[in-house]
């Protein structure tokens, strides 16, 4: 996942016309410290903080596209990645079974 995700900020970065440097910046970290993460397995923090820095969402971080709200990514046919955040707690799902269950969990709050 890291370098799909380090090659997907770079894109975006440049759509934005920035560098990757000058995201190091807006975030208020050394470029090597960005690096790490974004070629690490970076925690959801760092993601929404790289999210907010680009004022984008942390799912278009893994997007090659969005159409009509819906997100196309090149990961694995078939796989399934879910993350929720909502009422300020984060739900991750890797199967349907998974993702299900947190959403009845948030139905029954």
């Amino acid at each position: 996942m890291s370098k799909e995700l380090a090659n997907r900020v770079k894109e975006i970065c440049s759509e934005k016309g920035l560098q990757m440097k000058d995201l190091a910046a807006i975030m208020n970290v050394k470029p090597e410290s960005l690096s790490r993460t974004l070629n690490g397995n970076p925690q959801l923090s760092s993601l929404e903080n790289i999210a907010k820095a680009l004022n984008i969402g942390i799912a278009d971080l893994f997007a090659d596209k969005v159409e009509n709200n819906i997100i196309f990514s090149s990961t694995t046919p078939n796989s399934l990645t879910s993350i929720i955040v909502y009422k300020d707690k984060t739900y991750i799902a890797n199967t349907l079974n998974e993702l299900l269950s947190h959403v009845r969990m948030i139905c029954d709050e």
